[in-house]
């Protein structure tokens, strides 16, 4: 067998279906569905596998918008990943300059429309190759919904949904193209806290106990507290008050606020949530309230793969980084100058940057949920570059970037590393082996933990659970859908 005839029909494949991918990326970005509520998106995803010969499981995990498609047989079998949430609030659309959109209320800052149509593009191109080469293996994609929140991945790990793995090629978008090394993502814990009181009339107040007085004394308590969080952990933590009374004329018997915190270790995150577990008991004593804590989301730490990481920056070498037109350039220096910046001649960043020059550092103190994938495989995240070269600009800056010409060439260039990656271990047992063998005496010296999320908890899908947003989405979908 010709050892690139694999790659060049994978290549084949994704040149000649480059409209298809760039439309799905459209296409997911209009839809703009945030998390809990990316049925049309899962579905799209779904629609091109199962085209393409994958076999589709849908609502795994007790989450709807979750589901697993699997193509092949025999080993190795290598997993990718689908993103496809959208950030609530969010309402930038694609031009060079900030503008609310009045059809938008959610929206993307880091191209999650095109993460996993990359993945699922790269998934077909795979197949294809492997079927015309003979090549022994199976390629399984996951859709893992609300990753803003770290849900999906922690409660399809716990569901098994990661098991039988021998390998996970994961992508994201960066504003430079490398491969993850070394730092990987923090940890997030996800808690919400439910307050309890007693309604009564808001003209007598006196006969009543106010819940939302609780919360919000909660969240007063955390302001002073911020500066005790352990800093050698880079604990951080947001907070956002999810209800508040549904009207004026009562006061609000019942309040909740959610809390998302995040640090590079379990200690870390454990010190955390005794101090928020602290400041609700605190704020309870003080109003009269009761309250109930739940975690709806735990990452397990990051866990590196120096081989694997090697292995796609090679297939990333391959692919090359990708190129953008003059158009895109323009388009660019736009932003720039509604920044109050200087045009650059080379806004975008075309260049690869080698895996061992720290670069990832610039993004220390984030999380993400790809970290529950490291447990159960070897684990890979290529960064693509999206957007402007320069870091740290506002949110609607980074949004401008989702859709048309600025994005395409990110996610097709993504959907080739993660192929070549993926087929490079498909034909390289020596290579997969080694990795296996670093990811076997990584983890066994991480104590192997298992998802952080407690057994007895639930997708935060019940009534008093979902964020208002989706149930805002979804009642705007149901009257669309009625007129």
């Amino acid at each position: 067998m010709d050892t690139n005839a694999p790659f060049d029909t994978a290549a084949r494949w994704i040149a000649a279906n480059e409209e298809l991918i760039a439309g799905l990326t459209d296409r997911i970005y209009d839809l703009a569905e945030p998390g809990f509520c990316e049925e049309e998106s899962a579905e799209a995803l779904c629609r091109l596998l199962a085209e393409n010969g994958f076999s589709i499981e849908r609502g795994v995990a007790g989450l709807p918008t979750a589901f697993v498609a699997r193509w092949g047989s025999g080993r190795p079998v290598i997993g990718l990943t689908c993103e496809y949430d959208a950030t609530p609030g969010e309402r930038q659309g694609p031009v060079p300059y900030p503008e609310a959109a009045r059809d938008r209320h959610s929206g993307f800052t880091d191209l999650h429309n095109g993460i996993g149509v990359a993945s699922a593009a790269a998934a077909v191109a795979i197949a294809e190759a492997v079927a015309a080469a003979g090549i022994d293996g199976s390629v399984v994609v996951f859709g893992t919904p609300v990753e803003k929140l770290c849900v999906g991945k922690p409660f399809m790990a716990r569901a098994g949904c990661f098991e039988g793995l021998d390998a996970v090629i994961a992508w994201h978008p960066r504003p430079y193209t490398t491969v993850e090394f070394d730092l990987g993502p923090g940890m997030q814990q996800g808690e919400i806290f439910d307050f309890y009181g007693k309604s009564a009339y808001s003209a007598r107040p006196w006969t009543g106990i106010n819940a939302l007085d609780a919360a919000t004394l909660m969240n007063v308590i955390m302001q002073f507290m911020r500066e005790h969080l352990p800093r050698d952990d880079r604990a951080t933590i947001t907070e956002m008050v999810t209800r508040g009374g549904e009207h004026l004329t009562s006061i609000p018997g019942h309040a909740q606020i959610w809390f998302i915190h995040r640090a590079t270790t379990r200690e870390g995150i454990a010190r955390t949530s005794a101090v928020l577990s602290r400041a609700a008991e605190a704020a309870c004593v003080a109003i009269g309230t009761t309250f109930k804590r739940r975690i709806i989301s735990a990452t397990r730490p990051w866990l590196p793969n120096h081989k694997l990481a090697e292995l796609c920056f090679r297939n990333l070498q391959r692919a090359g980084a990708p190129k953008f037109s003059q158009e895109a350039k323009a388009f660019a220096n736009k932003v720039l100058e509604n920044l109050g910046r200087e045009p650059d001649p080379a806004p975008y960043d075309e260049d690869l940057t080698d895996i061992r020059a720290g670069i990832t550092r610039d993004f220390a103190g984030g999380a993400d949920d790809v970290n529950e994938f490291c447990w159960h495989a070897p684990t890979a995240r290529i960064y693509v570059a999206h957007g402007l070269r320069t870091t740290h600009i506002p949110n609607w800056a980074r949004a401008a970037f989702c859709r048309g010409v600025t994005a395409h060439p990110t996610v097709i260039a993504a959907a080739r590393a993660v192929a070549f990656s993926a087929l490079d271990l498909m034909t390289d047992p020596q290579a997969l082996a080694e990795a296996t063998e670093e990811w076997k005496q990584r983890a066994e010296a991480g104590g192997w933990p298992g998802p952080y999320i407690p057994e007895d908890t639930r997708p935060p899908l019940d009534d008093e659970s979902i964020p208002a947003y989706a149930r805002e989405h979804l009642l705007r979908r149901l009257l669309r859908e009625r007129t």
